[in-house]
Order: C-alpha cells, then structure tokens, then sequence
C-alpha cells in the first residue's frame, strides 16, 4: 500500500498539507524520537486529533500503525547514517558534472540578457518545480525584477491568453512532458513571446518550442528520488543563472540594491 521508505512517502504527500500538518511532519522528517500520541500532541503544540487526520492523509489507519513504520524506518536510517551520507556526496558530485557538461556559458548569458532586458518575468512551474520557481523569484525580485510564479494547469492556460511578444516565460520541468503546459508555450511562440526552458528533456519536440534550453541533470530511477529532490537539479541552473546575472550586470545591480536601500532607509 505504502512507499517502504516512509520519509518519501511523507514528502510525496506534502502538497496536500495544511500548516499543522506540516508541523507534524517535520518532527518525523526530522528523525526525532518515537513518542507517545498524547506526548507528541503536546511536544508540537497540536491536537491529538490533528495528529490521527495527519496519519490517514499520508496512508495510514492510525496512529498505531504509523509508529510501526517509524520505528523501524529510525532504526535504519541511523544504522545506514554513513552509507548514505557517502552516497549523496558521490551523487552530488556526479550530478554537478553532468550538468557541467551539458551547461553552454553563451546561452546562459543569453538567457541573462532576456532577464534584463524584460521587467516583468512569468515562470511556468508543477508541483516541485514551483518550489524551484520559487527561489527564482525570491533571487530577481531582490535586485529588481517583477517575477510571477505560475503554478497550476488553469493558470497557466489564462496567464498564457494574456500574454505576447513582449513578455519573457521560463519553463521549469525536468521532464518537461506535461502535454497542458507544452500546448500553451506552443501558442505562446506562436504569439512571438520570448521563451526559456530548464530541463532534463532533451527531446527536440520541447526544445524547438523555446528560444534557449538548459538542460540540467536528470533523477534517473526511483531510488534516486528517495535521496535527492526533485528541484535540486533545477535549484542549480538558476544559482548559475544568477552568478552570471550578477557578473554581467554587476554596476545594474549595485545601483538598484543603493536606490532601493535609500527608499528604505527614507519610509
């Protein structure tokens, strides 16, 4: 029924939480010590009753049942502490490498020049790569770019109705296969817009919908996916995006973080 790896099973579900839910999840994320439910209830501050809804939304019957899991799921991760740290080190690594290769300096720097050159950005992102888009945001808004995350089918449909050749879209998907996404970045080329796709995908039915591509790294099997998020090979593109950004427009940005610093500094 369940996901033998009970942490991926967490992760899995976590679109679907609320706030408390979250709570309750980080404490097992966490690893921290098995408890009692009335114990843990008031450790984090949450309702028992919170707690019993946390574990059927993630699969369980109770609360029981999900101390199971977790116990033996504790057990082995602290035995396998090692093991797995020197994995992900090794994974890390390669993943970095890959995405060395495959990165091509003068398309970054092109894809630069469209940050620049356009304001307003919309960045196209499901899921995991919202989170992703995310970080984009949080990085331009602060050196004065408008970035707008688009994170759901409908969305993205209507943003797309609205928009034309002077605006700047940047898909983020590994796979970069969902047919509802690449159906609208087809009308949107069509429209003239300015379109940059990060992804794994090397399939030419994507990457001919975009002016430049950067691939990055790919999760290649379902164990990979227990170690490594989802995001993580997106994450890398835009730090590379962004140091480059920041090398080639350095004197830009110096002079909007001091004029944003005394409009601060003034109210």
């Amino acid at each position: 029924m369940l996901n033998s790896d009970l942490f991926l099973t967490i992760e899995s579900s976590k679109l679907k939480f609320t706030a408390v839910d979250e709570q309750i999840a980080d404490y097992f994320l966490s690893g921290k010590p098995p408890l009692k439910q009335s114990v843990l209830a008031r450790k984090i501050n949450v309702s028992a009753a919170s707690i019993t809804r946390f574990c059927k939304k993630i699969g369980f019957e109770n609360y029981k049942e999900l101390m199971y899991f977790y116990r033996k799921m504790v057990k082995e991760h602290s035995n396998d502490k090692n093991k797995v740290t020197r994995n992900l080190q090794y994974r890390y690594k390669e993943m970095i490498n890959e995405i060395d290769e495959k990165i091509d300096i003068e398309d970054v720097k092109l894809v630069c020049n469209y940050i620049k050159s356009h304001k307003i950005i919309h960045i196209y992102g499901l899921g995991l790569s919202a989170i992703a888009g995310e970080d984009f945001k949080f990085r331009f808004t602060r050196i004065g770019k408008y970035v707008e995350v688009v994170q759901d089918y409908d969305s993205i449909e209507m943003i797309s109705s609205l928009l034309n050749k002077e605006n700047l879209i940047i898909y983020l998907s590994l796979r970069g296969e969902n047919k509802h996404v690449i159906q609208s970045l087809r009308r949107l080329k069509e429209k003239g817009a300015t379109i940059v796709i990060i992804t794994s995908n090397q399939s030419s039915d994507i990457s001919d919908l975009a002016n430049v591509t950067l691939l990055t790294s790919q999760i290649k099997n379902a164990n990979e996916v227990e170690q490594i998020s989802g995001q993580i090979p997106l994450l890398i593109i835009i730090d590379v995006l962004y140091s480059q950004y920041i090398n080639m427009f350095r004197e830009n940005v110096s002079k909007w973080i001091e004029t944003e610093q005394a409009y601060l500094q003034g109210h």
